[in-house]
């Protein structure tokens, strides 16, 4: 089987839990929809354009493995934001500034700080998905990619690749850092003898002897509305040999 895997890193990045009020926290890893989101980025697909995002949805499987959990951080914000208007959309932050009904919104939100992520996709069965142009746009995106927000920049390439291998798990197995990853990680400090966590669609065909599954609502439902899908998520953890 054919794998895409690429590296997913920033000093500051956020993995949208539900949002309530004015309260915005973070998952403690990318999510589904936050990955298929940055892959849509990098391929030019706009949020409306909901028959390209559904096919996403529809036809790959995700996995995301743990290198460094990061940590948190919470953030009090103050912002202007003009007023909901029907038929009044603002292009950019100018235009909304601009605009002569604002009102303060005050939010907390919550960040991952140095969170490290290795992220494997490929093709659920039957699905026809271009795993060389996804890596391609990868590397040459349309769209500017950002881990969550758009204050969240990339802190490293995403340096995808496409791996032949039996399972993801022997994917992961075969995906290591190269100098410059591995130099953010001895920064970080990370601790593998606590072993490294991987999250991956609960319904892929695999064989574990130890695992967990939970509930997460992070399956797109509808890009442009914002609205999202329970879906379920095996967890597991391995230790540095991949066992």
């Amino acid at each position: 089987m054919r794998f895409l895997l690429f590296t997913l890193y920033a000093p500051m990045g956020a993995f949208g839990e539900i949002a309530v009020g004015e309260r915005r926290m973070s998952w403690a890893r990318p999510g589904r929809s936050a990955i298929l989101g940055l892959v849509a980025a990098a391929l030019g697909i706009d949020r409306e354009d909901e028959l390209a995002q559904m096919e996403l949805e529809s036809s790959l499987h995700f996995a995301v493995r743990t290198d460094a959990p990061g940590r948190s951080l919470i953030d009090y914000q103050t912002a202007q934001a003009p007023q909901a208007r029907k038929g009044r959309r603002h292009a950019t932050r100018r235009e909304e500034l601009q605009d002569d009904r604002l009102n303060t919104v005050l939010s907390v939100r919550e960040w991952r700080v140095d969170a490290f992520h290795t992220v494997a996709l490929w093709p659920r069965d039957g699905a026809n998905m271009e795993l060389a142009r996804m890596a391609e746009s990868l590397n040459h995106p349309a769209y500017v990619l950002y881990l969550g927000r758009k204050s969240a920049p990339l802190g490293l390439p995403l340096r995808p690749e496409i791996v032949r291998a039996e399972t993801f798990l022997d994917a992961f197995n075969g995906r290591g850092p190269n100098r410059d990853e591995k130099d953010v990680l001895t920064a970080l400090g990370r601790r593998a003898a606590f072993g490294t966590e991987i999250a991956f669609d609960a319904d892929v065909p695999i064989e574990l002897p130890d695992s967990q599954i939970q509930r997460r609502r992070d399956a797109i439902a509808n890009r442009s509305r914002w609205q999202f899908m329970d879906r379920w998520e095996r967890i597991m953890l391995v230790n540095e040999s991949g066992d």
